[in-house]
């Protein structure tokens, strides 16, 4: 483990050059040796002040390539981080040039504390900290004769809304556009991570308004219902800004081969064909979007809606090939002989699981997975029949697929719908929202309660045996387990159960000589990069890591894409920085600053409109957009919470972006 030579963190000074390990005691300097293997951090830069680890740095020179960031981000909206950022980097580019004579700097620190105190977002009140920490205790140091600055150094300007978003979507900017009046260009942001913008607008569980610091001062931004009013007011349906487009194709490049065409799938297949590789696309069904298509119910995802932006595909140059199922049709290693370079698996887990109670018949008439169930509506409703259900329904499980499928069996049953839950309300992995609504359209919960057997008459179910149970201590992981209540057994009758506990990736899609291995789970095995355990393979989504939410496949569609892209440009898979940057972001606790929202001013957030309760006997969409004075209201709304990260090393960092996505090029000395 490296030792800290100098720097300030917390507005506390350490300097150990004439000996000494004093460190922050809440920092754990193990997470930071290396950024990439063979690479140390030499220096980090963040919301807390800096940290140098190597004598060689140039702190002039560092900070100097840090405020020239900042200020290319500055949004210019307050003077004193447009103006601040401006003048610290210029003092600083003087002072590693040899001209730290020339600089007034109290002017300078006075600068940076106005940026600090005054500036009316995240970027200025806290990139000022490192300059101030510098002037206040190192200021030597800063003005001593300029070393070159060698090495490279990576930057990530994030936020808790940011770094909870699985695909990393930079959040505050298009709320930005929003709030400005222009969600077309908002649209582009959103179109940089995935083109299923209206799809994750309507179903995304949000993980990003957990994080949201609003939640501090009144409610968090509304930034799915944000999301979704882009997607219906970008000036035409994002599913027509892809129509017409010529094809980015280049045929020098290899053949890439994505199976499924589910969000993670369809997600790689539009970021390769964004890079120029010809892409097949492989699914067993007859049109794209997997489980988002056969899983998440009309009312939630009007098909219409995710048809137009999975045929963006098409428009981009991509090759359906509909029908064809993996293990049946073909197999991996058909691909390869067939000429493709790379192989993409993103085949989910469409296998439903049942209670698997002692004696139990899934052949029983009435009962059912969940995911048949809802692949079994969802057919016949496209196909413009309307199913009913006869008597009662009970479904077991409190996750999103079981919302969907009791939500889906109050809307086609003549009885009730009762929802059976082992643990507490609380525990559910379900969105609260859907359980809200469920309840709201007469859905009975269950909650710390359990099937014990399924009753039937003549191979049909005609109801369930239940227990009541109860909180035990918890576990190693904080969760408390939950046993059953002697005696308190109790029936329900239905004529229908529905098994909403889990799903899996199907069976004999793989065989032995695809040399694809599956981990314990029964997922196939992938490694930070989504590399499996055949060179040329990837693999992302539900199939890799067991069932999860829809933008965490599109996030894996991504990466896996940019992997594929290293494989085949370069022969290898490397690293990815923004991924090490969020491992350190997350293990170090940067983001949790103790910062002060007590005298942020209350704002309301915006209700979502909905379609009355009554009128819920159908698949209409239940879920409206907000309207423009709403969205731009709710944009108002959001804080800006943007902090920035650096870290300096001494070789440079594989695929290190930094510079493309700021667009300033570093000075010729800095390099």
């Amino acid at each position: 483990m490296r030792k800290i030579l100098y720097g300030v963190w917390k507005g506390v000074k350490y300097d150990n050059t004439q000996g000494g390990h004093a460190a922050p005691k809440d920092l754990p300097l193990d997470k930071i040796n290396n950024f990439n293997p063979g690479n140390p951090i030499d220096a980090l830069i963040s919301n807390f002040g800096f940290l140098v680890f190597d004598e060689s740095v140039s702190l002039a020179g560092i900070l100097a390539r840090y405020y020239s960031y900042v200020h290319e981000i500055s949004c210019g909206r307050c003077t004193p981080c447009r103006t601040g950022s401006i003048l610290i980097e210029m003092a600083l580019r003087d002072a590693h040039a040899g001209r730290a004579a020339e600089v007034d700097w109290d002017h300078i620190l006075e600068s940076a504390e106005q940026m600090e105190q005054t500036s009316l977002c995240g970027i200025g009140r806290t990139t000022a900290v490192a300059m101030i920490g510098a002037l206040t205790f190192f200021k030597d140091r800063l003005l001593a004769p300029a070393k070159p600055m060698k090495g490279d150094m990576y930057l990530t300007m994030t936020a808790k809304c940011i770094e909870a978003c699985p695909a990393h979507v930079n959040i505050p900017r298009y709320i930005d556009y929003v709030r400005d009046g222009h969600p077309e260009l908002a649209a582009g942001v959103l179109l940089h991570h995935y083109p299923l913008v209206s799809t994750c607008g309507r179903v995304c569980v949000k993980p990003c308004e957990k994080a949201c610091n609003r939640n501090a001062v009144d409610a968090p931004v509304a930034i799915k219902e944000i999301k979704r009013y882009i997607s219906d007011h970008s000036g035409m349906p994002i599913s027509e800004l892809f129509k017409g487009m010529d094809p980015m194709t280049d045929y020098t490049k290899a053949r890439v081969a994505v199976v499924g065409a589910g969000p993670a799938g369809l997600n790689c297949a539009y970021h390769l064909l964004m890079m120029g590789y010809p892409v097949d696309i492989f699914d067993k069904d007859r049109q794209a979007g997997g489980m988002a298509l056969r899983g998440i119910p009309p009312y939630r995802l009007p098909k219409g809606v995710l048809q137009k932006e999975t045929d963006a595909i098409g428009e981009l140059g991509g090759v359906w090939h509909f029908g064809q199922r993996l293990g049946r049709d073909f197999t991996v290693s058909s691909l390869f002989d067939d000429g493709y370079g790379a192989v993409f698996l993103g085949i989910g887990c469409a296998e439903g699981a049942y209670l698997g109670l002692p004696g139990e018949d899934t052949s029983m008439k009435g009962y059912r997975n969940g995911i048949d169930f809802l692949l079994d509506i969802e057919t016949k409703v496209a196909d413009g029949i309307l199913p009913r259900i006869d008597g009662d329904v009970v479904v077991v499980g409190c996750g999103n697929v079981a919302m969907d499928c009791c939500r889906t069996a109050r809307r086609i049953a003549t009885g009730k719908v009762h929802v059976v839950y082992r643990r507490t309300e609380q525990d559910a992995s379900a969105d609260p929202d859907e359980i809200e609504a469920a309840r709201e359209e007469g859905i009975e919960f269950h909650f710390l309660t359990n099937p014990v057997s399924i009753l039937s008459e003549d191979g049909h179910v005609t109801g369930v045996k239940l227990t009541r149970m109860r909180q035990t201590e918890r576990d190693a992981r904080g969760r408390r387990g939950v046993k059953p209540i002697e005696g308190s057994e109790y029936d329900v009758s239905c004529s229908t159960l529905i098994a909403a506990i889990g799903q899996k990736v199907e069976r004999n899609v793989l065989s032995e000589a695809d040399g694809v291995l599956l981990d314990r789970r029964g997922n196939i095995s992938v490694n930070s990069a989504l590399a499996t355990s055949r060179p040329g393979v990837f693999a992302g989504g539900d199939c890799a890591s067991g069932p999860t939410i829809l933008i965490e496949g599109l996030a894996k569609g991504q990466m896996a894409a940019n992997s594929i892209d290293e494989y085949l440009s370069r022969g290898s898979v490397g690293f990815t920085p923004r991924t090490r940057m969020g491992e350190i972001i997350h293990d170090c606790r940067l983001l949790d600053d103790g910062a002060d929202y007590t005298r942020i001013l209350k704002r309301p957030r915006v209700e979502t409109p909905h379609i009355p309760v009554s009128e819920r006997n159908n698949f209409r969409e239940v879920d409206l957009t907000i309207s423009t004075e709403a969205a731009e209201h709710e944009a108002e709304r959001c804080m800006r919470c943007y902090r920035m990260y650096a870290v300096v090393t001494p070789r440079p960092i594989p695929g290190n972006d930094t510079d493309r996505l700021y667009r300033r090029k570093p000075e010729t000395e800095m390099k």
